[in-house]
């Protein structure tokens, strides 16, 4: 069952662009999953870096940069926010309603790694708007 949860979560991320839409090429953002809370040892470890205006890779190689955003997701949060296949609004919508209503394990958690004035110059200003964070 992991290989096909994960396969799951790569079929999902791998090459969905509008997910960094906005966010200058070299973005990258760090993803832990767990299994029931966020304290546990990731079961699932992943990068996703935009390496082109319309193209995202996703790979569990640690990258040479330094992630923008680490994310924290319990496997059964991710999953809910990805069920579907849910347009980028769609998962975004569904991210903010999980970040602002956490359930047993469904919870998630983010870090910021470079100062928020940095990253406003790279996009995320755009993309904040956008997605209303």
């Amino acid at each position: 069952m992991p290989s096909d949860v994960f396969s799951k979560i790569k079929e999902y991320f791998d090459g969905n662009y509008d997910l960094m839409r906005y966010l200058d090429i070299n973005a990258c953002w760090e993803y832990f999953i767990t299994e029931n809370n966020l304290n546990e040892q990731a079961k699932y470890h992943f990068f996703l870096i935009k390496t082109a205006e319309s193209g995202l890779i996703f790979t569990k190689i640690v990258p040479e940069l330094k992630p923008d955003l680490t994310l924290y997701f319990t496997e059964k949060a991710l999953l809910t926010l990805i069920e579907d296949a849910p347009s980028t609004e769609e998962y975004y919508k569904r991210y903010r309603y999980l970040m602002n209503n956490p359930q047993q394990g469904i919870l998630l958690d983010s870090k910021i790694n470079k100062p928020r004035l940095k990253l406003l110059k790279i996009g995320y200003r755009s993309w904040q708007k956008e997605f209303r964070f």
